[in-house]
């Protein structure tokens, strides 16, 4: 559901209200001073974002941190488990 975003001419603030686009509202009552003088404005969109671009977008300065962490501790290197996995085709040593 879109956030629809009203600012009220009598307080200056603004209040947002979840609706349908079918049923999308031309003004509102203001959540803070009940006045029913508001109009729509444009918003910000909301954009979700993967984990992949997340870290794309860090600082490089945190790959430095990163890397003097997993040299002193070596529970800190993500891939260190992957390390311990067996062959999968070898199978279990029980079986």
């Amino acid at each position: 559901m879109p956030t629809y975003e009203f600012r009220c001419e009598k307080c200056n603030r603004v209040s947002s209200i979840f609706a349908s686009v079918e049923e999308r509202p031309v003004a509102i009552t203001c959540s803070h001073c009940d006045s029913n003088d508001t109009h729509g404005i444009v918003s910000r969109a909301n954009v979700v974002l993967s984990s992949k671009s997340k870290v794309e977008r860090l600082d490089p300065k945190y790959d430095k941190m990163v890397d003097s962490a997993m040299k002193k501790n070596p529970k800190a290197d993500p891939d260190r488990l992957l390390r311990k996995m067996r062959d999968p085709a070898t199978g279990r040593p029980d079986e």
